[in-house]
């Protein structure tokens, strides 16, 4: 298959950028490589070239995603909480003013909402904890029931927001909600790992 010309984008990146779109339009569970195809302007060969099936070519699109050391950076940032949450809230506006951040939000909130599958949101629900545990230098195995069932229930509740990402980051609602006594809850949850997980709460 011929490469690319610079600046071009490679066959992959034309199907996953394809995968999106039409995730945006359909669940996932009704995509299909003639859609992806079709959008991406390339034949199935092209496809069965890079990918087996849709499952694969999510795998690819997902990883991009994950693999962004920004993104990863950004749900850092906030989960460390170094600063005040007024630094935060000026933060977070800054960061919804990058392009790039956007369109990745853009798509986490697409795997979160209503149009991913079980699948696709387990994995990023497993992203985001590995994020978390990984900032805040906790051994997944040496958390007591306490702190798993906290686990649990806050990263249900950032993929409930992240579902809602694209109508909720907006320096609007950001400035309202640091005003809020959500901050204060989520510091609540996110620190409540940073005790010693070796000795079980009651």
């Amino acid at each position: 298959m011929a490469r690319p010309k610079t600046g071009e984008q490679s066959a992959p990146e034309r199907m996953q950028d394809a995968f999106w779109q039409l995730l945006e339009q359909k669940p996932y569970a009704q995509i299909t490589i003639s859609d992806v195809t079709r959008l991406s302007g390339l034949n199935r060969s092209a496809f069965y070239y890079h990918y087996g099936n849709i499952p694969e070519l999510a795998d690819d699109a997902i990883a991009s995603i994950y693999g962004d050391p920004d993104i990863t950076a950004f749900i850092a940032h906030i989960i460390r909480q170094d600063e005040g949450i007024d630094a935060i809230c000026d933060y977070a506006i800054a960061s919804i003013a990058t392009p790039q951040r956007v369109a990745s939000i853009r798509k986490l909130a697409l795997i979160a909402g209503p149009h991913g599958s079980t699948g696709l949101v387990n994995q990023l629900k497993s992203h985001v904890i590995e994020i978390w545990l990984a900032t805040l230098g906790c051994d997944s195995e040496a958390l007591n029931p306490g702190q798993r069932i906290v686990l649990e229930f806050a990263s249900s509740g950032m993929l409930g927001i992240l579902a809602q990402a694209p109508a909720v980051f907006t320096p609007e609602n950001i400035t309202w909600l640091s005003r809020s006594i959500l901050p204060d809850t989520i510091a609540q949850l996110i620190n409540s790992l940073k005790s010693d997980s070796s000795t079980p709460q009651p």
